[in-house]
């Protein structure tokens, strides 16, 4: 049974767009239409409490994303903006205090509508979806040392086009070649837009992208989140939210192409998809007036459960 450890005021004078756990289960980030992004410590689930602002945006902040442990990237957090901007922030010598580390001026593009860390193997790197049909990817590079103590990091992007609109979300595939580390060349990306679902293969860092077919008519419609299932060494599959339903395209090891599966109608609209470690899980913030989140849990015969924050069957 899931249910609510804790409810609390996070003070945001705006509607609350975005939560964020990071990986640990220690940090808390809520991003607002009042442009702020709140951290908060949840070390304590119980007692959350505030740790800062970070206030940079000019609008509203869509989306935000923690990068995953391990990446050599230590605690950063990006935050994608209405503004057309995007932040990544990191903690000071003051844990009390976080501070821009990286940042980039994507607003010729319009508004920056989702952002996604790479998974773990291919080392510190995010994607952002954009308002004009767009995605940008940025790795990091490296560091560059001058003088004795000063350290500068090495940011590069790429833009690629990927929908005719609007972008609504972008995930990555977390199956990565590890002789490739570092490296975008590989790399397997799922778009979410107003013309429908794409998945997307990145062949070189420098503009070049192929896509994967998908065949089926009802991909063609707006889908407004989507979310690729960590690998499991069985196969991929893409849970994306489109309406009021929750649909999943498979794709077999063995075979050559996806499979469009039947889908999870739900009596709310569906707008965020997020998938839980342990895979079999996947959590869907939907509603209209108000926003809930669901449970789906798959059962060994395929059938999927779904199941309100409080326990109760939806």
């Amino acid at each position: 049974m899931t249910c609510v450890v804790t409810e609390f005021d996070c003070g945001h004078a705006g509607a609350i767009l975005d939560t964020q756990l990071d990986d640990l289960c220690l940090r808390l980030a809520t991003a607002s239409s009042d442009g702020l992004v709140k951290l908060w410590n949840v070390e304590n689930a119980e007692d959350p409490s505030l740790i800062c602002d970070l206030a940079a945006h000019a609008g509203a902040v869509n989306q935000v994303s923690w990068a995953p442990v391990g990446t050599g990237a230590g605690a950063l957090l990006v935050s994608a903006g209405a503004d057309g901007r995007v932040f990544l922030w990191g903690p000071c010598q003051d844990l009390q205090r976080w501070q821009v580390v990286h940042e980039e001026d994507l607003s010729r593009h319009g508004e920056v509508t989702a952002v996604s860390w790479a998974p773990l193997g291919m080392g510190a790197a995010y994607a952002c979806a954009l308002s004009d049909g767009n995605i940008s990817v940025t790795i990091h590079q490296g560091t560059v040392r001058s003088g004795e103590t000063d350290v500068s990091h090495r940011w590069q992007s790429e833009t690629f086009a990927v929908h005719k609109g609007k972008v609504n979300a972008v995930s990555w595939s977390t199956a990565v070649d590890p002789h490739k580390k570092g490296s975008l060349a590989g790399a397997c990306l799922a778009t979410a837009g107003e013309d429908g679902l794409r998945v997307w293969h990145i062949q070189e860092v420098h503009g070049r992208v192929r896509e994967e077919e998908l065949e089926h008519s009802e991909l063609k419609e707006p889908v407004r989140d989507v979310a690729w299932k960590p690998w499991d060494g069985c196969g991929d599959v893409l849970a994306f939210a489109k309406g009021k339903q929750v649909g999943f395209l498979r794709h077999e090891s063995d075979s050559s192409g996806w499979t469009l599966e039947q889908p999870v109608k739900l009596d709310e609209e569906v707008w965020k998809l997020e998938w839980q470690p342990m895979g079999s899980q996947l959590v869907a913030t939907c509603g209209e007036k108000e926003y809930r989140s669901l449970l789906l849990k798959q059962q060994l015969c395929g059938k999927w459960d779904v199941i309100d924050v409080s326990g109760a069957t939806a």
